[in-house]
């Protein structure tokens, strides 16, 4: 079962990617990306008709993998809060965790969309020049944290001590637990979720871990 699951969310070009990948060697944790599992989907794929279904599969992909691991998962996507609320929530349900702690990674938004603009991927993948012209004025707009457990907000604008973020996280999850994460109805209107060390992200929220 998973003890410690991590949700590593943010705009695209928010650094979530780079993040993931360092806090998974610090905490010697298990890295599950959407972006990788999608790109390992597309090169299954024939009819390229199937490509737009992808992220969804990809997903779904990701949280089945995780109801198999154990120990420390972190989990690299981007959650668009008012479209994808009620299938994050359900996809932490699926893992049986444990604890688990949301962080947001905080860039400017200038500062992901230039990262994002400058991105080199295969367009039959990613539809990213399209997703500048049609999306990132909604996503900018309404980026926010999911809510759904302790959240961490992580400044990503430069390097981040993993060593000390480590410590936050496993301060925010609170002590092991032998059950699964609370349901997220417990999410109150200051927007912090209310569930293991909630309290302490309370006190910490507002001083981003550099």
């Amino acid at each position: 079962m998973v003890e410690l699951l991590v949700l590593v969310n943010g705009l695209p070009g928010s650094g979530k990617s780079t993040l993931g990948r360092a806090l998974a060697r610090t905490m010697d944790a298990q890295l599950l990306a959407k972006d990788t599992v999608k790109e390992i989907l597309a090169n299954c794929l024939d009819n390229t008709a199937e490509l737009p279904a992808l992220g969804g599969i990809a997903m779904d992909t990701i949280w089945a993998l995780a109801q198999s691991l154990s120990g420390t998962v972190i989990v690299d996507s981007w959650w668009f809060r008012p479209r994808d609320l009620d299938f994050a929530r359900s996809g932490i349900r699926r893992t049986g965790a444990s604890r688990a702690v949301e962080i947001w990674c905080e860039v400017p938004a200038a500062t992901a969309r230039t990262r994002y603009a400058s991105r080199r991927r295969d367009p039959a993948v990613y539809s990213d020049a399209q997703r500048l012209v049609k999306d990132w004025d909604t996503w900018a707009a309404h980026a926010a944290p999911l809510r759904l457990t302790a959240t961490l907000m992580v400044d990503t604008s430069g390097p981040v001590d993993c060593t000390r973020l480590a410590e936050r996280l496993r301060i925010a999850a609170g002590p092991p637990s032998t059950g699964q994460v609370p349901p997220t109805a417990d999410l109150r209107s200051s927007g912090t979720g209310d569930g293991p060390g909630a309290a302490a992200v309370r006190a910490t929220r507002d001083r981003p871990v550099h």
